[in-house]
């Protein structure tokens, strides 16, 4: 079962993943265009349910981000992927 308090908006969701555990939702690392690496960034998350995290700020549309656990990474700016 769904249920829905208040009004329904436009939101841009992220999946919930091992990243919340490490982060509080306060940060993700984003992919670059190339796939080649993953940079750290601050967001703004909102309401949060079972699945999705809201993002107020910080992503975009189409970005792609690691959502698994950041368990070994929090110190981490940058990820390089060969």
């Amino acid at each position: 079962m769904n249920l829905t308090l208040g009004n329904s908006s436009q939101s841009l969701l992220l999946p919930l993943g091992g990243y919340i555990q490490d982060t509080a939702g306060s940060w993700v690392f984003v992919l670059d265009n190339s796939g080649e690496y993953a940079t750290r960034r601050e967001i703004r998350a909102g309401r949060r349910n079972n699945q999705f995290l809201e993002i107020q700020e910080g992503l975009q549309e189409g970005e792609k981000v690691i959502t698994s656990s950041y368990n070994q990474m929090v110190d981490v700016e940058r990820i390089v992927f060969q």
